[in-house]
């Protein structure tokens, strides 16, 4: 695992997983049982932690097993 995902927790990646499905923030959120504004800060922490700006980025970054 590269040195920058090293603090992804398990939800953030469980979001990153869906979102690589194609799934919508309000999709996510339904399948996860929180609202979308949360999926929302799931995802600028994500962005943060990778050091990127948006959610292509963040895929292509943090490659998911």
């Amino acid at each position: 695992m590269k040195s920058t995902t090293k603090n992804v927790t398990p939800r953030e990646r469980e979001v990153l997983g869906l979102l690589a499905r194609g799934m919508s923030y309000r999709g996510i959120a339904t399948e996860l049982g929180i609202t979308a504004e949360t999926v929302k800060k799931h995802l600028k922490n994500i962005y943060r932690k990778l050091k990127v700006s948006n959610k292509i980025e963040a895929l292509m970054k943090f490659r998911l097993p």
